[in-house]
């Protein structure tokens, strides 16, 4: 096919060539990125979807989207409360696809794909609609990424996808805005508005989308008239705001569900301070080289990474990123969205679990517009060579991603890979246990419950439950009595299994066996 002929074969008919290009980009993206994740859709629920959406009463009642429309929902004792938009979608899914893992799966398939589409079309519009390859590229390595298959493969990790569906919209939207107060402009104004605050109403790193309009606007847009500029930005800013406090003050004193607050990393801010920059250089070593992706990474995860080594790591990079900063706008704004997306999910502020792949997946847009930020296009001497090194870097991220697809496909292989992984991770080998117990093989699974009360040096009520279900299913009576009185002697509710399931602890089928246990004792 020549070039007049290539040419003719991709016009649309009444639309410019600019859009017919950005049209069947959108489509190559948004056909790569669901192609990559199709086998997904023969995977189960694992990890925390088990109990999240498969267990979760709340979202099994299409009556309740009232609560969280009003917002009601976060004056509530129930999973989630404080991401309500999150709350609306899982209802809405479990509505169309009840207990269907497929179905989930699919939409976070489509969100994810939503996403990619979404970082194209910002960055060609960072670009002024010019160079169509680097934002192309980059949205192509976002797509293939090991390091977002957290993220899609577990559908109750939606919340990352949707935060980063909306911060991009929002964004999006912001491009289009022109500072004149007159209705087409207001609508914009409000779109990007809405998208900011249900950024933030799925996630928590969704605040970084009012601080990245900001900067959008000193970077791109400063010579404009001030006030519509002004107006928009402290809109976005009180909106974000205003659920921030709700957030915090409104969830209920006493809860079921989070009977214990998380801490801080260490028993100081000062110790927090030390242990955070190992952390921060493994996610940047990960998004470089993507090894050893776990599902529950710990203290020996990071055990190569020296407290002073790593923050002399992670200054170099805030180093190198002001400098390229400094000649290049579009990337100081995706190094802002990196670092503001990040922040938020860091142990600085104390969260439930210090390091996660799915925390990476809205600061890995800011990657992306980096990415595309580099010229390359305009250089035909490099060109030829640049495209061969995307390719053959997509075609290797594609290929582990494509691996790790299989550790996210049922529990059995999730929990014996992070076990692999991370030896050291108590949370696996309860899940292996439990994984191995629905697998018919319960001597193996006491193995891995002994591992993970030694780990957790017997201070856990469910490691002690799920030995009991073992020792049980091999007709070990009275082991099985005694294992789950010691459930009960840390953890009182194990004396009425069925609160562990409001609980969002056990799983129905596991609380009627923890039952016939508890009426023997």
């Amino acid at each position: 096919m020549n070039r007049e002929q290539e040419s003719q074969f991709f016009k649309i008919p009444g639309v410019a060539k600019p859009l017919q290009r950005d049209l069947f980009a959108c489509i190559a993206l948004a056909v790569a990125s669901a192609g990559l994740y199709l086998r997904m859709l023969g995977a189960e629920f694992v990890y925390d979807a088990r109990t999240i959406v498969g267990e979760n009463g709340y979202i099994h009642h299409l009556r309740n989207l009232a609560d969280v429309l009003t917002l009601h929902i976060m004056h509530m004792d129930v999973m989630d409360n404080n991401r309500p938009v999150y709350v609306a979608n899982a209802i809405l899914d479990w509505a169309v696809w009840r207990a269907n893992p497929a179905g989930h799966h699919l939409m976070s398939i489509v969100f994810h794909a939503t996403v990619v589409v979404l970082i194209f079309l910002f960055c060609r519009r960072l670009l002024g609609g010019g160079l169509l390859l680097p934002p192309f590229c980059a949205a192509l390595i976002f797509a293939v990424h090991p390091l977002n298959c957290e993220a899609v493969a577990e559908v109750s990790y939606r919340k990352d996808l949707l935060a980063a569906v909306f911060v991009l919209a929002g964004l999006n939207m912001a491009t289009a805005f022109q500072p004149v107060f007159d209705r087409r402009n207001m609508l914009v104004a409000a779109a990007c508005v809405a998208g900011f605050f249900l950024a933030v109403g799925s996630k928590e790193n969704g605040i970084a989308g009012p601080p990245v309009l900001i900067c959008y606007w000193l970077l791109f847009r400063r010579n404009e008239a001030r006030t519509g500029w002004i107006v928009l930005c402290a809109a976005s800013c009180v909106v974000v705001g205003l659920f921030l406090i709700a957030r915090f003050t409104l969830p209920p004193a006493t809860s079921v569900i989070f009977t214990h607050k998380p801490k801080i990393l260490g028993d100081s801010l000062q110790e927090a301070m030390f242990i955070q920059p190992r952390i921060f250089a493994c996610y940047l070593r990960n998004i470089v080289w993507p090894h050893d992706l776990c599902a529950d990474y710990g203290p020996y995860s990071v055990r190569n990474f020296d407290s002073t080594v790593s923050m002399v790591v992670v200054l170099a990079v805030i180093g190198v990123q002001a400098f390229f900063s400094t000649q290049n706008r579009m990337f100081a704004l995706g190094a802002a969205l990196f670092w503001l997306a990040l922040l938020p999910v860091s142990n600085l502020v104390p969260i439930y679990r210090p390091m996660a792949d799915r925390f990476l997946y809205l600061p890995m847009t800011g990657v992306a517009i980096m990415l595309a930020s580099i010229p390359w296009e305009r250089r035909r001497v490099m060109h030829g060579t640049c495209m061969v090194v995307v390719v053959l870097i997509a075609g290797a991220l594609a290929c582990v991603t494509f691996q790790r697809e299989k550790v996210w496909h049922d529990s059995l292989a999730l929990w014996s890979d992070t076990a692999r992984v991370n030896p050291q991770s108590a949370d696996s080998q309860t899940g292996l246990g439990s994984a191995l117990l629905d697998a018919g093989k319960p001597a193996e699974s006491v193995a891995a419950f002994e591992r993970a009360i030694q780990l957790r040096k017997g201070h856990a009520a469910d490691d002690y439950a799920g030995m009991a279900l073992s020792l049980d299913a091999m007709g070990e009576k009275s082991k099985a009595d005694e294992a789950f009185k010691k459930a009960v002697k840390i953890d009182g509710r194990y004396a009425h299994p069925d609160s562990l399931v409001e609980a969002m602890i056990w799983e129905r089928k596991d609380a009627a066996k923890l039952k016939v246990i508890a009426y023997r004792n």
